[in-house]
């Protein structure tokens, strides 16, 4: 079954022949969430638009974050005022377009004696951030006492604490929200291919007229040709700036995070603490795991290659030790790590203090870059570039585009009202008229929005892909035919990694169910048993290449324990 509205390796095909047929008003490179929400509001707006990611939507930093929409406190500290309340508006009107994958959580800031930030001044800050989030969908802060805290984190050190506090942020499915963007933008009519990468920009005298590329899946040239070209790359900005002879403006930083086992740090909220150096960092408990981070290190090698180091794990794990008591945790606990590079914009300075704002520069003609910025603001940054891109090109063009639409129209998944009521209904009615777990009946909920009805759909004829793809899991069957079919995931790792969590919140990193998931995909995008088997081999390399701070014996003895 496939249907009329399905985002697949066939539809891929179908953009590739409209490159080779239209000029198209944007050509955007870079398919993280800065270029997917270009490309969204662009399409919205009704001009045409084409979007080139050189791997998988959202496989470079936009799925390596610390998976927080939020407006940023320490931001408040640093008295980057504007950028506060821009980010607490965005997380507004995130968690009203995509409900489904945007949730308030709770955290706990906990106040030690002789911190930097006394109660008092905290309490201040806390009292502005709520004021300037202005928000009914999000709880106010309370003050807590010592005892209180400890009643909610027991583990904190109890030595020195003074007491602390409880806000409220949000929670996200980065890798998720990204893709649901680009699907929206191809909704509404842009042509969207994965694995294409820009091997060069195309000139025509003094203007920039298109890219060309290369198709990664069978190495053949191609060439996008547009109108006016949006550099979208995030830590690659430099490098594609450097075909037009451009000057750097970034300053990339690494951000590391590691998982444990839930039991290893047991949470019920997030607990933000000072790490051994003074940085701020964050502990989220999230289902059965616990995940931790981040690190922000300055960083000049290729984007490509970021990996958690032995010292960056040892980093945070001396960081919990120093704020959590009885954590013994070692390298050989840490389950998985992420590592993503920020597109930082160039400032003097430690990398903790560099601002989170965004650059636009619109040189050389018919290019525009857009560096720097948060997960968070993404939807307000394509906002700004469309509109500066308008401004500066669309006489020339006779663009006459509709204003932006983005803040009030839902992404897929999300065009519903009362979350938890809709996450409660369909969970219920899912375990007794499907029969399904009520973690797997919630997980459909909280992952697809109202587009579960979809993802069932393709089991209607076998009930058997409604069973757990790893023992474990809640992940079903279903889902990766889904993937293949509705979701553009074009390789295993793509549906292991991206569009579900299985490798990195899973105890084996979905190993044990790599082979059965490669023959679902298989059966969508007509994989041979030798294609099968190098797609499980790659996605071994990759999860092998994440796990490389810990020795082959040391991952080796965890396993058997977990």
């Amino acid at each position: 079954m496939t249907s009329a509205g399905a985002f697949s390796h066939r539809t891929r095909a179908g953009y590739l022949d409209r490159f080779r047929q239209e000029t198209f008003d944007l050509v955007i490179i870079g398919g993280g969430i800065t270029g997917a929400g270009i490309a969204r509001d662009a399409a919205m707006r009704g001009l045409s638009v084409a979007l080139l990611e050189k791997g998988d939507f959202a496989a470079g930093t936009s799925s390596r974050s610390s998976k927080m929409i939020h407006g940023g406190l320490r931001y408040l500290k640093q008295l980057q005022v504007s950028l506060v309340k821009e980010s607490l508006r965005e997380r507004e009107v995130l968690l009203k377009i995509a409900p489904h994958l945007v949730h308030p959580f709770p955290y706990i800031l906990p106040v030690y004696k002789g911190s930097s930030d006394g109660r008092l001044r905290l309490k201040l800050g806390l009292m502005a951030y709520d004021m300037l989030a202005g928000s009914r969908r999000v709880e106010r802060h309370k003050m807590f006492s010592a005892k209180e805290v400890l009643k909610i984190e027991p583990t904190l050190r109890r030595d020195g604490l003074r007491g602390g506090f409880r806000y409220f942020d949000c929670l996200v499915d980065d890798a998720r929200l990204t893709l649901v963007t680009i699907r929206s933008a191809a909704r509404h009519g842009a042509a969207v291919v994965s694995y294409a990468e820009v091997t060069d920009l195309q000139p025509d005298d003094d203007r920039v007229t298109g890219v060309r590329f290369r198709d990664c899946l069978d190495g053949s040239a191609g060439v996008a040709n547009g109108r006016v070209v949006v550099n979208a790359t995030g830590p690659w900005t430099d490098e594609l700036r450097a075909k037009s002879g451009a000057t750097p403006i970034l300053r990339p930083t690494k951000g590391i995070h590691l998982v444990l086992p839930h039991a290893s740090l047991p949470l019920s909220d997030i607990v933000a603490f000072a790490a051994i150096d003074g940085r701020l960092m964050f502990a989220v408990p999230l289902g059965d795991y616990t995940y931790v981070g981040t690190t922000d290190t300055d960083y000049s090698a290729s984007p490509d290659e970021a990996r958690a180091d032995a010292a960056d794990v040892q980093y945070l794990l001396d960081s919990l030790k120093a704020i959590f008591e009885g954590v013994e945790a070692s390298p050989s606990d840490v389950i998985s790590t992420w590592a993503g590079v920020r597109p930082l914009v160039f400032e003097e300075g430690s990398p903790s203090d560099v601002s989170r704002d965004y650059k636009i520069e619109m040189e050389p003609p018919g290019l525009a870059t857009i560096a720097g910025g948060k997960l968070t603001t993404y939807r307000a940054m394509a906002e700004d570039l469309v509109d500066r891109v308008l401004k500066r090109d669309g006489k020339r063009f006779g663009w006459s585009a509709a204003p932006c639409r983005t803040a009030d129209s839902p992404l897929p998944g999300g065009d519903l009202a009362g979350f938890e009521r809709f996450a409660e209904a369909t969970a219920a009615a899912l375990e007794e008229g499907w029969g399904l777990p009520r973690p797997a009946a919630e997980r459909l909920a909280r992952t697809y929005g109202t587009e579960y009805v979809k993802v069932l759909a393709y089991a209607l004829s076998d009930r058997q892909l409604l069973r757990p793809l790893a023992p474990d899991s809640a992940v079903l069957r279903v889902e990766a035919i889904y993937a293949a079919a509705e979701e553009m995931a074009l390789t295993l790792e793509d549906f292991m990694a991206r569009r579900t969590d299985l490798m990195l919140f899973n105890h084996d990193h979905g190993l044990d169910a790599a082979s059965d998931a490669a023959e679902l995909m298989g059966t969508v995008l007509g994989w041979d048993r030798q294609q099968r088997h190098q797609q499980e081999q790659t996605y071994r390399e990759a999860v092998a290449a994440m796990t490389a701070f810990a020795t082959e014996q040391e991952q080796t003895a965890a396993r058997a324990q977990r």
